[in-house]
């Protein structure tokens, strides 16, 4: 059974879990009350620190704030008890409206005509990003669950830019290879799927040559809960080893610039080198 676990930012962190533990065993034994107190002042200023960058941040659109509570409305276990979704989703698969942010911002500093997601879930990252193209523009997202794209289309068509973005069903390398077969190229991918797929869907995205001239990839949760660099395997199943042989891949590649940046679960940017 894996852990319940905290939406907020600060939960993906490992030293925010290690300050709770410390707080649980303080309570227990001679513990100095000064010592307790740095312990409780360490605490509050993770969770201040995220909600402050949730504060400086631009709020979402009416009909993104919409998705992000509908997300959390949804009775995600019991659609998965009935077979409406083939796996067990959660509300913290949903990228939020702080990490929301970056990607729309990086769409529209792009000036984006056509982005490319790897990963739909709801929808939270597509209507972003369809909310910083132009008028043209287009989100194509790619989801493998077809009762989770369902629920997204009903979100999404709830937005003034939902009909901008295009749902494809099915494994991500075979609507890659249709993608490639029409000779699309993307501003913008942004990866956010299974773990173990990072690797070839990076691999994909250049050798069927679909990221556009001066184009960026977004890759989400390569931090995975701080696994990468702690070796704790926090989660039951994490895929953990599947970020770090990404992470290390993308590290040896002469041919990218990259930055990884500590944004909720971790986001990698990458463009190419001669871009």
């Amino acid at each position: 059974m894996a852990k319940r676990r905290d939406d907020r930012s600060y939960s993906f962190d490992p030293v925010y879990r290690h300050l709770l533990r410390a707080r649980d065993l303080s309570q227990n034994g001679d513990v100095p009350r000064d010592l307790k107190a740095e312990i409780n002042r360490a605490i509050e200023l993770c969770q201040q620190r995220w909600q402050y960058c949730e504060d400086q941040t631009t709020k979402p659109s009416p009909a993104l704030d919409h998705l992000i509570k509908e997300t959390f409305a949804y009775p995600w276990e019991d659609a998965h008890k009935q077979g409406r979704v083939s796996c067990y989703a959660t509300p913290r698969m949903l990228t939020g409206n702080f990490e929301a942010q970056l990607i729309k911002l990086i769409t529209s500093a792009s000036k984006s005509n056509i982005v490319l997601e790897i990963g739909l879930y709801t929808g939270c990252s597509s209507l972003a990003m369809a909310e910083a193209l132009p008028e043209s523009g287009k989100v194509v997202s790619l989801e493998i669950d077809k009762g989770i794209a369902d629920v997204a289309r009903s979100f999404l068509n709830r937005s003034p830019v939902g009909n901008k973005i295009e749902i494809m069903i099915g494994p991500a390398l075979n609507s890659l290879e249709i993608l490639s077969e029409k000779q699309m190229k993307f501003d913008v991918i942004f990866i956010d799927a299974d773990k173990t797929g990072y690797v070839q869907y990076y691999r994909t995205i250049f050798e069927k040559d679909l990221l556009a001239s001066e184009g960026t990839i977004i890759v989400d949760n390569v931090l995975k809960d701080g696994d990468p660099y702690s070796g704790e395997e926090y989660m039951y199943e994490s895929n953990s080893g599947a970020i770090s042989e990404f992470n290390e891949m993308v590290l040896r590649d002469k041919n990218v610039h990259k930055v990884m940046i500590p944004v909720r679960d971790g986001v990698y940017l990458i463009r190419r080198m001669k871009d």
